[in-house]
């Protein structure tokens, strides 16, 4: 009688408080999770962004919406206005860099041959290498005297050291790095391009470039979606590479916000700054994915 009494009281829509707890109390270990590694530093950096802190990072003396605010002073700032130009430069070139080296391989790997795998392998290698040990590998593949680069073209150019050279070199190091993630998601996308489009668009006489552009392109356009706003949200975040290879120079042609951030924090110990700048960082990743987003449906096929 009493099974018959609760069963009639879930299918009225009443239920008991442990029915509708159950399912927060699976979530619980995840929020916690979430909670201290997440969203307790977000807004910790807005809070410590409204303050001048002393040298442990401790908030002493409320500044916002006063002559010191941390992002009033930020935005009369000359350097920072450079370091977002930079970092803008950086992330455009970095985000479609890789996803065209990350098509143009999976494009190479689509059909099968003789050492296909072995191919594949190498495109997706760098998914594998910490950007840490990758950036000192370049550093002395870019070394001015005894790099493996300059060995090779006979030249003494100072790669990372040199204004002209530096930010590129730190480019196509960053974009190698995030080669193998793109190879990987598009060699993906591939797959599942039906070969009945294929056969139809050869039928009409459409050569490779134009399947490429009709049939491939549109095809995967939610997965190279995908992997412009992982590109764009990666490249925004990049740093091992900065640090090892220019440390943000020379004359701060690689200071990237990033790298900005760190200086501020650790460098020259003004957390206040540095997380004022973290936050307009936040804006602006998400401003630009919310912008992606909203212009999804004119670009993608699903």
């Amino acid at each position: 009688m009493a099974k018959n009494k609760e069963a009639k009281a879930i299918r009225g829509g009443i239920q008991k408080p442990q029915f509708w707890i159950e399912p927060y109390l699976f979530l619980l270990p995840s929020l916690l999770i979430f909670g201290m590694f997440l969203y307790y530093p977000f807004f910790r950096t807005i809070f410590l962004s409204m303050f001048l802190t002393n040298k442990t990072g401790h908030a002493k003396i409320f500044v916002a919406f006063t002559e010191k605010d941390n992002y009033l002073a930020l935005f009369k700032s000359a350097s920072f206005w450079a370091s977002v130009r930079v970092t803008f430069k950086f992330v455009f070139a970095v985000a479609f860099g890789g996803l065209l080296i990350g098509l143009t391989s999976s494009l190479l790997t689509e059909k099968k041959y003789a050492g296909s795998n072995f191919t594949a392998a190498v495109y997706a290698m760098p998914i594998a290498i910490a950007s840490a040990a990758a950036s000192m590998a370049f550093k002395m593949v870019l070394h001015p005297t005894n790099g493996l680069l300059n060995n090779i073209m006979g030249t003494q150019i100072n790669f990372t050291g040199d204004m002209r050279y530096a930010l590129g070199s730190v480019i196509a190091v960053t974009v190698w790095l995030t080669s193998g993630i793109n190879f990987i998601f598009i060699s993906a996308g591939l797959r599942n391009v039906p070969a009945e489009l294929y056969d139809s668009a050869a039928v009409d006489g459409a050569g490779y470039w134009r399947r490429v552009w009709s049939v491939t392109i549109p095809s995967i356009s939610p997965t190279l979606f995908f992997q412009i706003i992982i590109n764009i949200i990666g490249a925004f975040q990049s740093f091992s590479q900065i640090k090892l290879l220019t440390e943000g120079g020379p004359g701060d042609t690689t200071n990237v916000m990033v790298w900005s951030i760190y200086m501020d924090a650790f460098r020259n110990f003004r957390f206040g700054s540095a997380a004022a700048r973290s936050v307009i960082l936040f804006l602006i990743v998400m401003v630009i994915t919310v912008i992606q987003f909203r212009f999804e449906k004119r670009g993608v096929n699903y």
